[in-house]
């Protein structure tokens, strides 16, 4: 495995681990009721894990020095951004609409997921 990737490995792993700890142990603290301050502190944490998680994935995009794999992740961060922003911009029409009662809520994870089911489909066209 290259060096990138072993780092781009080791960032996602804690950054995924801080994020399912914060997470879990967010929900379970709010639930229990705390403050409003402390509750917008486990947002704006939880929050912070998974931009940690887009910082490592755009990371990865400067660490890597194989030029044909860059333009593999180039084309799968862009395929993922193109297929959340295709969903959400249909899904708000469908509001505007009044056909549906709101948006998605989890764009971010939106996003993660759509980058992951566009990894077998760029390297299958390339």
């Amino acid at each position: 495995m290259p060096s990138y990737m072993r780092r781009y490995t080791i960032r996602l792993i804690g950054f995924m681990t801080g994020y399912l700890i914060v997470l879990v142990g967010g929900l379970l603290l709010a639930r229990g009721g705390v403050a409003d301050v402390v509750r917008v502190g486990l947002a704006l944490l939880t929050g912070a894990m998974i931009c940690g998680v887009f910082w490592t994935i755009f990371r990865l995009l400067t660490e890597c020095d194989d030029e044909y794999q860059r333009l593999l992740l180039v084309k799968q961060v862009l395929l993922a951004t193109a297929a959340t922003l295709g969903l959400t911009t249909v899904w708000q029409f469908l509001a505007v609409y009044d056909l549906v009662a709101k948006g998605p809520q989890w764009i971010g994870v939106i996003w993660l997921a759509a980058f992951g089911f566009a990894a077998p489909i760029v390297r299958l066209r390339a």
